[in-house]
């Protein structure tokens, strides 16, 4: 069952992404959050969706786009190569995943006084 919540992570980012940009892995992220609290937000699980969503949307891009001819022009530009370049945009949605899983469960169980004492009884935090 928790491959089945991977998976729908992964793809619920990469869909929000192709809607709204980056901000959707940040939506995302904070809706996630929430849903998760009382499991310590389960941050990584995010981010690693957040990361494999826009895996799914570079392999689109390089099975039906210039992916390749644009990494070299822009890895270029900045003086990194192609691959690095990849690296680093996998990233990115990584640290705005976690980050807003992380903070939203955290705000979610302090601001909702009955949350606090659920959640204070658990042993999971963020794993």
């Amino acid at each position: 069952m928790r491959i089945v919540y991977h998976f729908l992570i992964a793809v619920c980012m990469a869909g929000l992404t192709w809607i709204l940009g980056w901000w959707g892995v940040a939506l995302g992220a904070v809706i996630l959050g929430v849903v998760f609290r009382s499991e310590g937000g389960r941050a990584w699980r995010v981010a690693l969706g957040a990361t494999e969503g826009w895996a799914i949307l570079l392999v689109v891009d390089m099975l039906f786009g210039p992916l390749a001819g644009v990494a070299k022009t822009v890895g270029g530009a900045m003086s990194i190569p192609g691959p690095a370049l990849l690296l680093v945009t996998l990233l990115y949605p990584a640290l705005i995943g976690w980050s807003g899983a992380a903070l939203a469960g955290e705000v979610t169980i302090a601001v909702i006084p009955h949350e606090r004492e659920r959640v204070s009884g658990s042993t999971v935090g963020y794993q």
